[in-house]
């Protein structure tokens, strides 16, 4: 039988809430995936942290969205860190995407569309009217 598989927010970049919220969510019913945004893998121990965090599946909630070969190198500069799955932005295009797939290796990519931040306002604000 296969387990189910949530992700739980690490939506902090203080080491000791992050080492909490693991701690708290450990469960052998259920399989927990840890999503971690920008800012803990920008902050001063966030990338160290990942780098030796075991046995975790890691979702990297970075939201690429560049050119081609930007999305490329980030994805390259990441690698290390194993992360499982990683978030880009559609709107990059398809040839970001088709190169972001081609390097990511075991990585799963997800696509990000619109941000759940926007409301019908914000969206018209910035050119979409559908």
């Amino acid at each position: 039988m296969r387990k189910n598989k949530i992700f739980v927010a690490c939506d902090s970049s203080n080491i000791k809430k992050v080492k909490k919220i693991i701690s708290n969510t450990q469960n052998s019913k259920i399989k927990i995936g840890y999503k971690f945004g920008l800012e803990f893998l920008n902050s001063k121990n966030g990338r160290n942290f990942l780098s030796k965090l075991k046995n975790k599946i890691i979702f990297a909630d970075l939201k690429l969205h560049d050119i081609p070969n930007t999305c490329m190198s980030a994805i390259k500069a990441i690698k290390d860190l194993k992360i499982n799955y990683l978030t880009i932005h559609i709107s990059s295009g398809l040839e970001a995407l088709k190169a972001c797939k081609k390097v990511s290796g075991k990585i799963k990519l997800t696509g990000v569309s619109i941000l759940t931040s926007l409301d019908n306002k914000s969206m018209k604000e910035i050119g979409f009217n559908k």
